[in-house]
């Protein structure tokens, strides 16, 4: 295939006043546009100033479709993302002229839209829409271009809409908003490359690698696995794209972590038994030779892809707290430990994908979580190199589960080389730690009120995340504050800073009393660390205090910080 015969530079409005009908195949990512995204492409109409300036809208790679309709459909095998939210753009300014200026003097302009966004026969009768989405966009997109907006589920698609029209508010007359318009159909330049058959595509993508263009691994993945599996003689193309599309489907839309599929085919590979023990693979090796050589490796793609497809429905099911392969009271409890993983850190996920994969005893599962988080946290806390990490757990992942006490493996192995900080290091570092107001605060100190209390109060039970972080003395500099504590109780403004955020100055509360207690004195916080008014026993044996200097947090910092070396270990 000659490529430079196949580019054509185009404006963006050809493709949308054409007679062909675009696709996204199933194997492609979901609609992923951020507000950086949307914003940038805004700001890059924005910044087109006359009707001489273009604007590069980058290469749009096609590909012909087989059969009848040849002419007429094309797949979008790269480009998908650009192309969806131009489409999303032109709803929204379809949507601002209905609302905001009278019809007679709007209807031209928002026919002319309706025809970038549907195929019309030459009765100007629709013959449905211009561009396809992939089947998990597909009905929130149908919803947008229908003008059913409280039927959109999707988010991503939602908030772009929602973002187009902000910005669409701040054109103050109609003529502003055509002008917009039309510097999407005349004036966003793309480069168009139409390529006929599969393997065209696969190489097209090899070239524009080589050539130092920007592709994730992802891509690249996809584009190799494909082309691979379109030269095997026994390997069913259909079946691979679908079982891709499968994959990319359970996990791209993991909640709570940045690239979930980077992080998900890294984490598979350091569990799985293709690769060495102590392998870290980091995200420029995941492609190249991490996927190549398991490509290569295996005499059965499908099966490969099948093992993936099956460990991503595994991994989503961990990552979103949703086990379910044990009863009831066993789900919710794996599914609640799971959580306070994931709040720690996910690095421990290549181990636990394969502990589910190689075991259901419950118990054997809930103490590898136990102690994989005792070693997060207290390496964290101790502010050890997070380099080895990742290796760690491949190393876990590779051997525990070959021996006859895996539990006692893990044990000998974590606490070999230091890799475990110990109890001495851990509370001395413990005591000293800023504490913030995260996610992981709210989980250390409802597991010190669970395990060392024995009472979780009510929302630590329905969720430990459902809580306020409370500081007794409190974190906001001010006259009330100096007034109120740092003079009647000797404390410096640079001892405030230094000790507002100690263990043993925080607590939990229910929002209320939180939210009550606030900046008030000692002696009115107190009323709110009652027994009638919060369930946490933590709070209920501060109600006595009748003084809260520094000595007091350094105290109760050193307390808690022995009660945590014996919560987080092994």
């Amino acid at each position: 295939m000659e490529i430079a015969e196949q580019i054509q530079p185009q404006k963006i409005g050809k493709l949308f006043k054409s007679d062909n009908r675009y696709t996204i195949p199933s194997y492609q990512r979901r609609y992923s546009w951020g507000d950086k995204q949307v914003k940038e492409l805004w700001q890059d109409l924005r910044n087109i100033e006359n009707k001489e300036q273009d604007h590069f809208f980058g290469t749009v790679v096609f590909m012909s479709r087989s059969g009848a309709e040849a002419r007429t459909t094309f797949d979008i095998v790269d480009g998908q993302q650009r192309i969806t939210t131009v489409s999303i753009l032109f709803c929204a300014i379809r949507d601002h002229l209905k609302e905001n200026f009278p019809e007679d003097k709007v209807a031209n302009r928002i026919k002319n839209i309706e025809k970038s966004l549907w195929l019309y026969d030459l009765d100007e009768q629709r013959q449905g829409m211009r561009l396809m989405l992939g089947n998990l966009d597909q009905d929130s997109y149908k919803h947008l271009v229908n003008g059913h907006l409280d039927e959109v589920e999707n988010e991503k698609i939602s908030n772009a809409y929602k973002l187009f029209k902000q910005r669409l508010e701040t054109l103050d007359d109609l003529a502003k908003v055509k002008i917009l318009h039309e510097k999407i159909l005349k004036q966003l330049i793309y480069v168009s490359i139409t390529v006929e058959e599969h393997s065209d595509a696969y190489l097209l993508f090899e070239a524009m690698n080589n050539r130092g263009l920007s592709l994730s691994p992802i891509d690249l993945m996809k584009n190799y696995l494909l082309m691979q599996a379109s030269k095997r003689s026994d390997t069913n193309d259909e079946r691979i794209e679908q079982l891709w599309g499968e994959v990319i489907k359970n996990i791209d839309s993991l909640s709570g972590i940045n690239s979930p599929g980077t992080t998900f085919f890294r984490q598979y590979f350091m569990s799985s038994g293709q690769h060495g023990e102590n392998e870290k693979i980091t995200t420029n090796k995941l492609y190249e030779p991490t996927f190549i050589e398991a490509i290569e490796d295996t005499d059965d793609i499908e099966d490969l892809m099948e093992d993936l497809r099956n460990k991503s429905v595994q991994y989503r099911k961990l990552l979103e707290q949703e086990v379910d392969q044990f009863d009831r009271a066993q789900n919710i409890e794996i599914n609640r430990l799971l959580q306070d993983v994931k709040t720690v850190s996910i690095t421990p996920f290549t181990l636990l994908l394969r502990a589910f994969s190689e075991t259901d005893d419950v118990d054997l599962l809930k103490r590898i979580i136990q102690k994989s988080n005792a070693l997060m946290l207290r390496r964290q806390i101790c502010d050890r190199n997070t380099g080895p990490h990742d290796t760690m757990f491949n190393h876990l992942a590779q051997r525990m589960f070959d021996e006859t006490n895996p539990l006692e493996y893990m044990n000998k192995y974590l606490k070999s080389e230091d890799r475990f900080p110990s109890d001495e290091q851990f509370e001395q570092y413990f005591q000293r730690e800023s504490f913030r107001k995260t996610d992981r605060t709210k989980y250390i100190l409802s597991k010190i009120e669970e395990e060392h209390f024995g009472h979780g109060g009510k929302e630590v039970a329905q969720s430990r995340y459902q809580v306020h972080i409370e500081h007794i003395l409190p974190e906001r500099y001010g006259d009330n504050l100096r007034r109120l504590w740092l003079e009647p109780f000797d404390i410096s403004k640079n001892e405030h800073e230094e000790y507002k955020k100690l263990i043993g100055n925080l607590m939990l509360l229910e929002s209320d009393p939180n939210i009550r207690a606030s900046n008030r004195t000692l002696e009115k916080k107190q009323q709110y660390y009652m027994k009638n008014k919060t369930d946490f026993e933590m709070a209920h044996e501060l109600v006595d205090k009748s003084t809260w200097d520094v000595d007091a947090i350094e105290q109760r910092s050193e307390r808690l910080a022995k009660i945590a070396v014996h919560i987080w270990n092994l």
